[in-house]
Formats: C-alpha cells, structure tokens, sequence
C-alpha cells in the first residue's frame, strides 16, 4: 500500500466518522443561534491547533526530522523530537491560557462585534470549554509529524475518529434524552457536554499515538535544549507560522464575514465545510502529504521535484473529476440526505426547508472551487519541499484579499435574497397561500424591510440588487431566531472561496514552475472533463427524477455516478480495464512511474 494510500485510508476513516458527527450537529442544532455560538466557539481553539498543528509542523519540523530518519542519525531525531515537544508545549500552554481569560474579548473580534444577547454569551462560555483540547491536538500533530516521517501513515490520521466519537456519543444522549423530554431546544447541560467531548476527544486522540511514537523516538519527554537542528527547525517555523495565520485569518475572515448575515449563516458554513473538505482531505491532502515526505526524504534535484508533482497533481485530478460535479449538481441530495432525513425526526431541530436549500447551494458554490483546492495543497507542498515558505505565504495572503473583497460585496447582496423557511405544497389552496403571504407581510412590517419578488423564483428584502452593495440588513433581520425566510447570504460566501482559490492555484503554479516544471497532460485534463460532465448529467436525472424521501437519492446517486465515472474513463482508455484487459494506446498519457507508484 502507497504511502498516499495510507493516509487516504486514515484520512477516510477518521472523516467518516467526523461526518456522522457532522451529520448529527447539523440535524440536531440545524441553523439556530445555539448551532452557531457551538460554531464559533470552535473557531479560537481550532486556530491555536491549526496555527501551531499540522501546517507549520509539516513546513518547518517535517523536513528536517524525516532527512535524519533518512540519513540513520537516530540519537539526533530522538533529541529533536523531544526539544521541540518542549518547545512547543510550552507556546501552546501559554496561548491556551490566554484563550481561555481573553474569550471574551476575541469572541467579540472574531464576530466583529456583531452579535450579542444569548448567542454571544454561550459561545464565550464554550470557547472557555474548548480551549483547553487545542493544546492536545496540537501535541498529536506532532505526533503526527514523527510517525509520518517513519512512514507510520494510518494511525496518526485515523485518530482523529476518537475526537469525533466523544462528540458523537454527547449528541446520541442529546437525542434520546432531550427529546423525551419533549424539549423544544437543546438544553444547556447538553452544549456544555456537547463542547466538554472536544477536550476528552482530544485526549484520546493523543494518547492512542502515544506508543507508537514511543516505539520510534524512545522516551519522548518534553526539553528546551537547543542545538543547529532546533534551530534550523524554529527558523523554518517562523515563516511557516506566517502562512498558516494567513490561511486561519481566512477562516475567522469567513466567521467575521459571516457576522454580518443572519443568524444561522455561521450554521450553515459549518454544515457545507466537512462536505467540501472531506474531499480535499482524503484526496488532496494524503497526496500532498506523502509527496512532501518522500521528496524531503531522498532530496530529489528540480527536475525529479517536477516528477513527483505531475503524478501528484494526476492523482488528485482523478477523484475530483468525480467528486466535484457530485457537489454541484448534486448538492441538494446530498445536503437532504445527509441532514434532512434526521432533522424531521427531531422536534427541536431547526432545519426547515428554505436552510436545506440554502445549504444546498452554498455547498455547490463552495465546490466550482475543488479542483483548484486540490491541486493547490500538492502545489503548496511541493513549495515547502522545496524549503519555500515565504512563497506561499505570499500567495495565501493574496488568496485572503480576494476573499475579503470579493466575499463581503458579494454575501451582503445574496443576503438580501431569501427562501421561505417552508416550501408550500403544489397542491396548496389559495387560501393557504395568501395566508402564508400576509404573515411574510406580517413579519417585514415587524422588523422594518420591503419585500418584493427576486430572481429565480427568490424573494428579494430591501431590493435586489441593493445598493449601496455595502449595507447588511436592519439588526432586526440578522438577529431573529424566528425569521420565516432562510436568506442567501452563505453562498455569496462560498462563490467567493471558489474565486479565491482559483486565484491561489494560478499564483501557486507560476511560484513553482520558475524552478520546476510541473503540469499535467492535456489529455488527462479532457477526459477527466469528460468523466465529470457524465456524472454531472447523472446528478441531474436523479435530482429530476428520485425525489422520494432523503436518503435514497444518495443511496442511488453514489453509485450511479462513480458507475458513470469510471465507464466514462474506461472507455477513454483510462479506467482500471486499461491496466489489465486493454492495450494501452501510443497516445496514452500516463507515464510508467505511474502504475510503479
């Protein structure tokens, strides 16, 4: 098994699971105000993790650490790994701490000073809650890091499923016991539960690689010794740490962006991430991944560099002409079939049907940016490779004015978009119906807007296109838990995160290809278009044609597509036939180190 093999097999497992918690967060707290204080409570400790975890780890001490495993120099990777556990352990006790006294003030930046009342109160309380498992995780990144570096690829990424279990065990109590209750919300006991599994989470996912990292460092006890290879590492962690705050003030970016819609916009976002990023994880990251530890390995000389990046950028492109069309076309099926089902069989969910669409289309926004989120992962870690860091950074930084610009003009304009929260039957009476419409009138006089009828069969509040393209709604609109409208703020979003990251990628390739040439074959481009256009067109007639009850569409939809997908690409000359039953054509664009990898 590849090595990229192995941490799709551990990434894969460990976002299944991940995904059935997701699934439960979404249909148990839906789009209410509780969903999104839970959201944005995970946001600061999820930054120290990021920051300090996987991407400046992977940057600065990766490199160095996995070249002395290479070179036998067991005594100096032994005494690295353990100068920089106490290096590290110290910086992230600090700045959990700090978290923890200073919640309320950074809840407060990350919002923008936008929110207020309950939904700001409990998600001070649950950062306070959550800050703590941070500095757990980012000690199991380092885990993470050393086990790589040893080819130990599975165990570091399946861990993640324990942090998920505390999570998933929390809300099936909140299921059975809330709603015998009658309960017509989550109670408090269960946030503050559902936010304490984080911590017991991220214990457990640190201790289970514990052995494992002893077996290979010996004695792995925390010093603040230094000596060249500290060094080296903390000069490349520098640099590092700069493109990774980059990349998370992305993510607060969106937090703060999304601080301007209606409540429920932060909810929705964390409803549409685990889909969108489940794939770049399985695929792009395990790829990138074993890329940067097999080229920090052996050295490898430019033109070898631009080997390796070609089959990676093949290997990525391969699942994303799958995925990709599944989540444009076919986001409805998979939001209703991931969310809808259980949210009706819930009675305190919040879930309705104007939020599934909603979500719907903010995950389809999103995904008209996966391809480019893909390649850039196996870009950027060529770059790290390569030792660097500043480039990337650069680019990210770039990557987040885009986002900024283009996400706050375009999320205040969808906002003024919305969908009633409930969809009226064909069969409705007019009765039903002009009563349905005099309570929306009922409501906008409350709160102060106009509405009007909008495009696509939307309905427009306080104009569209609304000008100036600046102005959110009245803080009346944003701040009603009971808004009969689900608005469209989120997808304003996502259109946006995909701009960004075609703008990241462009600037990426043209940052490597000054020293590496690395671009992957036009015929491997086509027929992979090819194999997504099927598929989208399968997405299509099941939307059209499977509208029973969540979740058979999905049931039918997986695979019928991958079916379509891998047909399509036989029949090109690139399925899995090809290898075995059928000659390879003259013009066949793959080269032998391919199928040696």
């Amino acid at each position: 098994m590849s090595g990229s093999s192995r941490v799709a097999a551990g990434i894969f497992s460990s976002r299944v699971v991940g995904l059935v918690r997701e699934i439960l967060i979404g249909s148990i707290l839906g789009r209410s105000a509780s969903a999104d204080a839970f959201r944005a409570a995970m946001r600061v400790p999820n930054m120290i993790q990021n920051l300090l975890g996987e991407g400046a780890i992977s940057a600065s001490f990766v490199p160095v650490f996995a070249g002395l495993v290479e070179e036998d120099r067991e005594e100096d990777s032994h005494r690295l790994a353990a100068s920089i556990l106490g290096h590290l352990a110290a910086l992230v006790s600090l700045l959990v701490v700090l978290t923890i006294v200073f919640a309320r003030p950074l809840v407060w930046l990350v919002t923008v000073g936008r929110w207020s009342g309950d939904r700001y109160e409990w998600a001070i309380e649950l950062t306070r809650i959550t800050a703590a498992g941070a500095g757990l995780l980012v000690i199991a990144a380092l885990c993470l890091g050393i086990l790589n570096s040893h080819r130990q690829y599975f165990l570091p990424y399946a861990a993640p499923m324990l942090w998920s279990g505390a999570q998933i065990v929390v809300l099936l109590g909140i299921l059975v016991f809330d709603a015998q209750t009658g309960a017509t919300e989550i109670s408090d006991g269960a946030r503050r539960a559902l936010a304490a599994a984080t911590v017991v989470g991220a214990f457990l996912q640190l201790a289970i690689q514990l052995p494992a990292v002893a077996r290979v460092v010996g004695t792995f006890r925390p010093t603040l010794a230094r000596d060249d290879l500290v060094t080296d590492v903390l000069r490349r962690f520098v640099p590092a740490l700069s493109t990774r705050g980059v990349v998370q003030l992305s993510s607060f970016l969106d937090l703060a962006l999304a601080a301007f819609l209606v409540t429920g916009a932060v909810a929705t976002l964390g409803m549409v991430m685990p889909l969108y990023l489940i794939s770049i994880g399985v695929f792009g990251f395990s790829v990138a991944t074993a890329e940067l530890t097999e080229i920090s390995r052996s050295g490898l000389l430019d033109g070898a560099v631009g080997r390796r990046v070609r089959i990676g950028l093949r290997r990525v492109l391969l699942p994303t002409g799958l995925v990709a069309p599944i989540l444009i076309v076919g986001s409805p099926i998979v939001v209703d079939g991931l969310y809808g089902w259980l949210s009706r069989l819930v009675p305190f969910a919040t879930l309705d049907d104007g939020g599934i669409t909603v979500t719907a289309l903010t995950l389809s926004a999103f995904a008209l940016g996966l391809p480019a989120a893909m390649q850039a992962r196996v870009t950027q870690n060529a770059l790290f490779a390569l030792g660097d860091v500043k480039g990337p950074a650069r680019v990210a930084a770039v990557r987040l004015l885009v986002t900024a610009i283009a996400g706050f003009v375009l999320m205040i304009q969808f906002d003024h978009l919305a969908l009633p929260v409930v969809d009226l039957p064909a069969d409705a009476s007019a009765a039903v119906r002009s009563a349905a419409d005099d309570s929306l009138d009922d409501w906008a006089r409350s709160v102060g807007v106009d509405l009007d009828d909008g495009p696509w069969g939307t309905i427009a509040v306080d104009g569209f296109p609304h000008s100036p393209p600046w102005q959110a709604l009245p803080s009346r609109v944003r701040e009603d838990a009971g808004s009969p409208l689900a608005h469209l703020g989120p997808v304003g979003l996502g259109l946006a995160s995909a701009l960004a990251s075609w703008v990241e990628l462009r600037l990426l390739r043209q940052r490597l290809k000054k020293g590496v040439m690395a671009s992957v074959e036009s015929g491997i481009v086509i027929n992979v278009l090819a194999g997504a256009s099927v598929v989208a067109v399968v997405a299509l007639v099941v939307r059209l044609f499977a509208p029973v009850p969540s979740p058979i569409p999905l049931l039918l939809l997986g695979p019928l597509a991958l079916g379509a997908y891998i047909g399509t690409l036989t029949w090109l000359g690139m399925g899995p036939l090809s290898r075995s039953t059928l000659p390879r054509p003259a013009q066949w664009p793959l080269d032998d180190d391919v199928w040696a990898d």
